[in-house]
């Protein structure tokens, strides 16, 4: 009985919601995790039926990430300023105004090409804005000993809107179409808005009177410059994100023209990385405030990158969703945030987290070039040479150096 108890105290994986602010929190992630699941594999369908061009579907995606490396930074520095709270409601509210009105344009029949690349690019730049306050509060919800499993929390969400997203989305084009799957990807924008409304004790940063926005900018990125450990996970994560993380956004494409399978198909290969990552998340979680967060990033490290290295090889439908398990088991996002979070000042924690997100605006970003390997040479030299660089990359700053080896946090 005491060894089973001891256990149970190990395990206590979902912990971080005994915080009720945090509850309401990520109740609400989940419906907003859930529409960002369904967002590219519906924009980027479209992109593929009006256009046959994995290449105009990259840069559709190319166009998301723009504004995301623009704006995200600002969006970190709003964070350290205003209302975390509020800017969360503002920007998701907007969000879900935008997919409702492209679905309005679908369901007329009036939807074109530049609509869809000028939505890329709208969603792009509010969600620049969401998303490092939403990795900023996870602080303010919860108390420091249960900050690793909010932050895990936070990703097993992420993950599972990669899980039900894809496949939901993919399940409603086949049985019903496009239009019906945007007008529930708005649905489920609003409700995480809603969901907001019950956070209520959420501080309201401080900072010095006299400090203006680029002066605060200029401090953060300065901090990530001279901090030898933010220096080596942002390192690894804009190597992550530009060089390895593209194949996320391709593989609607790769489903199609390399696969040839329809949307279905192609959402239960999202779904198939999404349910590796999650399971990630939940062992993370399951370990508790573990002294080993180095070791297990460089292991999530090097599962993902040899995992996508073989993906490049396969032309096989189940080969592939094994393959891609794995990929999703080795994303670095839930510990790299863990750590980052855990090693900043709260002083710093809006700019240090945008700077780390900007590791997914190059996901964005990579996506064009990856593309035009993909089309022009091969999916395996897309795939296979983005997860050799990222490697290199990944052995260079997290094994030769010595930061990551010797971190405790």
């Amino acid at each position: 009985m005491a060894q089973i108890l001891a256990v149970g105290r190990r395990l206590q994986t979902f912990r971080a919601l005994r915080h009720r602010d945090y509850r309401w929190f990520w109740l609400g992630a989940n419906a907003q995790a859930l529409a960002r699941g369904m967002q590219f594999l519906i924009l980027g369908w479209m992109v593929l039926e009006l256009t046959g061009s994995a290449s105009r579907m990259g840069f559709m995606i190319f166009l998301y990430g723009v504004p995301t490396l623009g704006f995200v930074l600002f969006g970190g520095t709003f964070a350290d300023r205003f209302d975390r709270r509020g800017l969360l409601m503002l920007t998701q509210a907007l969000v879900a105004v935008l997919v409702l009105g492209i679905a309005a344009l679908e369901t007329a029949g009036l939807i074109a090409l530049w609509q869809i690349y000028a939505a890329s690019f709208v969603l792009g730049t509010l969600q620049a804005i969401n998303t490092p306050a939403r990795l900023a509060i996870v602080r303010d919800l919860v108390d420091r000993d249960d900050l690793m499993n909010a932050v895990v929390l936070n990703s097993a969400v992420m993950n599972s809107g990669r899980i039900l997203g894809p496949a939901l989305a993919g399940g409603v084009i086949e049985l019903a179409g496009i239009t019906p799957s945007l007008y529930l990807a708005a649905g489920c924008f609003g409700v995480g808005t809603v969901t907001l409304l019950m956070v209520r004790r959420v501080p309201v940063p401080t900072r010095e009177q006299r400090s203006s926005i680029l002066s605060e900018l200029w401090g953060g990125l300065r901090y990530c410059w001279s901090n030898p450990i933010t220096f080596t996970v942002i390192g690894i994560g804009f190597a992550f994100g530009f060089f390895a993380m593209p194949y996320a956004q391709l593989l609607p494409a790769f489903a199609k023209l390399v696969l040839d399978t329809g949307a279905g198909g192609a959402g239960l290969l999202i779904t198939g990385a999404g349910i590796g990552s999650l399971s990630g998340t939940i062992i993370m979680a399951s370990l508790g405030n573990s002294s080993r967060k180095n070791w297990l990033l460089l292991a999530c490290m090097f599962l993902f990158g040899i995992s996508l290295f073989c993906l490049g090889w396969s032309h096989w439908f189940w080969v592939s969703w094994a393959i891609l398990f794995l990929v999703g088991m080795g994303s670095i996002v839930p510990m790299g945030t863990t750590v980052l979070q855990l090693s900043v000042p709260a002083e710093f924690q809006g700019r240090v987290m945008s700077v780390w997100y900007i590791s997914a605006g190059f996901m964005f970003i990579g996506s064009y070039p990856m593309t035009l390997v993909a089309e022009y040479i091969s999916w395996t030299a897309a795939f296979s040479g983005g997860a050799a660089i990222y490697l290199t990359v990944a052995l260079v700053l997290g094994v030769w150096r010595p930061t990551l080896r010797r971190l405790r946090v």
